[in-house]
């Protein structure tokens, strides 16, 4: 998966059993049973070749990789939250089906303030759909910019994974921008607090371009435009300043 090192492999399959928990409805548990075929973990990022980061917010010792077989892809909506408000450290879970397609799926997430037993759900993303046999452009474009060796921040296993998770995200999302590619090869992924302001940047404009179809005036129109040129000059203000 996305070339982690072999000796990073941990291969161990899971009970789906393990997954099923109280918090769920009865109708929530019988679709998991019904919709996941098996679920492993594939590889584990520990140690501290790249460092870990614990402070008051964050507990990021180890990324988890799990690979996760779906009767259908399209449950990946419904099975990712689960498995990522379960797992308290950070993961990437890679969905597949019969079909050889796949799908990854990233979450944000903190420490709750009240219970540092618990985590908070910030944001999870979903990268688009992608096959697992031949080249297409999203996996390509995956393995140019997320693939482990490709990832510029390795200052700790927090930016390592936002930089995974916001990459992902844009290369699903490159019609949002005519820059998109050129913020996959800047260096703006050197600083955590740039790397969440594009992000949450990326995701306005995401909004904005869907209000801009629903739009009934020329003035609306003309409102919301000006908001998508201010936000892509801001783009290219954080190009320009890493």
């Amino acid at each position: 998966m996305l070339d982690i090192p072999s000796r990073y492999k941990i291969d161990k399959t899971f009970s789906i059993k393990t997954f099923i928990t109280a918090d769920l409805t009865p109708k929530e548990k019988k679709r998991f049973k019904e919709e996941v075929i098996e679920i492993k973990l594939s590889h584990q990022i520990a140690g501290e070749e790249i460092p870990s980061f614990v402070n008051d917010e964050y507990d990021c010792q180890v990324i988890l990789f799990f690979t996760v077989q779906l009767k259908k892809l399209k449950y990946a909506n419904f099975v990712g939250p689960i498995i990522q408000g379960l797992v308290k450290s950070l993961c990437v879970i890679e969905f597949y089906d019969h079909s050889s397609q796949q799908v990854y799926c990233f979450s944000h997430k903190r420490l709750n303030i009240q219970d540092k037993s618990q985590i908070v759900v910030e944001e999870t993303v979903y990268s688009s759909l992608t096959s697992m046999q031949f080249t297409d452009e999203i996996n390509g474009l995956l393995k140019e910019y997320i693939a482990y060796d490709n990832i510029y921040n390795r200052g700790n296993k927090l930016d390592f994974y936002l930089e995974m998770m916001i990459k992902a995200y844009i290369i699903s999302n490159l019609s949002l921008w005519s820059g998109t590619r050129a913020l996959l090869a800047s260096n703006v992924w050197y600083n955590r607090d740039t790397m969440l302001k594009l992000y949450h940047g990326l995701k306005e404009v995401e909004q904005r371009k869907k209000e801009l179809k629903s739009a009934r005036t020329i003035a609306e129109q003309s409102t919301i435009n000006a908001k998508l040129k201010k936000s892509y000059a801001q783009f290219k203000e954080m190009m320009e300043k890493t």
